[in-house]
């Protein structure tokens, strides 16, 4: 059941290299995990994930993940191992925030 809610978060292609300068708020609820995340992009590189709401399943396990993008500059990386939802909860939340600011 949770498999099938995080699969069907919506995910969007992200070109960093498009997104301007700015504070963008991304906000994921699923039955699971409430997640809401402010990310910050500064010449076209991830800056920060600050988050502002995280509570439930793999909320505190897949945090690593944050780490992750802002390393690879990246909206979609690997999964934190046992964490795997959660990590898919963050990247959808990541990719919603800046999906529009475009």
């Amino acid at each position: 059941m949770r498999f099938r809610e995080a699969a069907s978060l919506p995910f969007y292609k992200i070109e960093l290299s498009q997104i301007n300068d700015g504070t963008y708020e991304g906000k994921t609820y699923t039955s699971f995990l409430h997640l809401q995340l402010n990310v910050t992009v500064e010449d076209h590189k991830l800056k920060s994930i600050d988050v502002l709401e995280n509570e439930g399943i793999d909320a505190e396990t897949a945090r690593p993940i944050i780490q992750k993008m802002i390393e690879q500059n990246a909206v979609v990386v690997p999964a934190v191992k046992g964490a795997e939802l959660g990590s898919l909860v963050y990247i959808s939340c990541v990719s919603s925030a800046l999906n529009g600011a475009e």
